[in-house]
């Protein structure tokens, strides 16, 4: 998924400067879990990991990525629903499916993609032209519908276990991203279809990969994760960087997310916003983001804190290391940083004009205790 802060391509830079200082798997904090690809990564490595986020697609990813421990194999599926039985006998459906992957996943990727009608509901009555807005064309915003809609009532029957439940939805939240007439973030769309935007929605479930069992997911604020869970190896703090609130963002896959399907949300503005003060975050404000950092180190029993941080984040970096140095046991801390490519939503114009094509990433490390 496009996503601000995403830090798949930093993931070397971050799991070599863990081992570099020495800290072995134990229980680790992903404080802000976005897409999960941290979370995934130390899961990987051996870590059994705490994620945590405000946004309930993060949550989805988390239990898609980091709890989920293996694919799941549908039998209750396969027995309950009689429309995908006659899919599983087609010979066009596995002629269709020959070359996707083998397994019941990549089946139920290719049944919901191609096989199922679509259907009007929420998105495709407010996100595509019959809304007036134009994320995605009408065919995949009704598509999004009908899929929402069967792993909503797979779940309820019991057809699918959580697991399932949440690979899947993933996948859905993914392929939406995929085709949406977006430039990579959901706050505005674009006045004409893309060609990204133009292509026909397909999901491509991603199974889980095996690693540390025990891993938890929390669709909750950091610092009240942090206290409930206790004395732990690693504290893993990537917040937002700037002033820009992934509510207002990520509105739409949040609504993917949630599905609404027992009350319907109350849309506003152009480009259709939700409420939820709930999800407003202190980090992103510059007022608040140093005492919402010492809050959170405070609040952790981590042996020891990784921080990562923007060269053009809201806290400067003398402010952020007074407030690391305070927390540090020793007072020390150390830095490592990696220059990359910017992420881009858009391009220069007036009242927006980026500051260089590359940034760089900061990471401080401080021992707790």
């Amino acid at each position: 998924m496009r996503y601000i802060g995403n830090k798949t391509r930093l993931l070397p830079f971050l799991m070599g400067t863990i081992k570099r200082l020495g800290l072995a798997p134990g229980a680790a904090h992903d404080a802000f879990s976005g897409t999960a690809a941290v979370g995934r990564a130390l899961k990987g490595a051996g870590w059994r990991v705490v994620s945590s986020d405000l946004m309930t697609y993060s949550y989805v990813f988390q239990r898609a990525y980091v709890v989920a421990q293996r694919a799941p194999g549908f039998s209750a599926l396969r027995a309950g629903d009689a429309e995908l039985r006659r899919a599983l006998r087609s010979p066009a459906f596995r002629a269709k499916l020959a070359g996707k992957g083998e397994g019941p996943l990549a089946a139920v990727g290719e049944y919901l993609s191609h096989w199922i009608e679509p259907e009007r509901g929420f998105m495709g009555a407010h996100f595509a032209p019959a809304g007036g807005r134009m994320y995605f064309t009408q065919e995949n915003a009704d598509r999004i519908d009908a899929i929402r809609r069967r792993l909503h009532e797979w779940k309820a029957n019991a057809w699918i276990d959580d697991d399932a439940y949440y690979v899947l939805l993933a996948s859905l939240i993914e392929a939406a991203d995929r085709v949406a007439n977006t430039t990579g973030v959901y706050a505005a769309y674009m006045k004409g279809w893309q060609p990204n935007a133009r292509r026909a929605l397909e999901l491509r479930p991603d199974p889980p990969q095996p690693g540390a069992r025990g891993s938890s997911a929390h669709c909750a604020d950091a610092t009240i994760v942090a206290q409930k869970a206790g004395r732990i190896e690693l504290v893993y703090i990537d917040p937002p960087y700037n002033a820009r609130q992934y509510a207002g963002y990520y509105h739409v896959p949040e609504i993917i997310a949630r599905g609404w399907f027992d009350s319907v949300p109350v849309l506003r503005g152009k480009t259709g916003l939700v409420g939820g003060a709930e999800q407003q975050s202190d980090w992103c404000s510059a007022r608040k983001a140093g005492a919402a950092l010492a809050a959170l180190l405070a609040a952790t029993k981590a042996r020891h804190a990784l921080v990562s941080y923007n060269s053009e984040g809201l806290l400067s970096e003398r402010d952020l290391r007074e407030t690391l140095e305070l927390a540090a046991a020793s007072g020390t801390v150390r830095r490592f940083s990696r220059g990359y490519r910017r992420y881009r939503s858009d391009s220069d114009r007036i009242g927006r004009v980026y500051q260089g094509d590359r940034v760089r990433e900061l990471l401080y490390h401080i021992r707790l205790g």
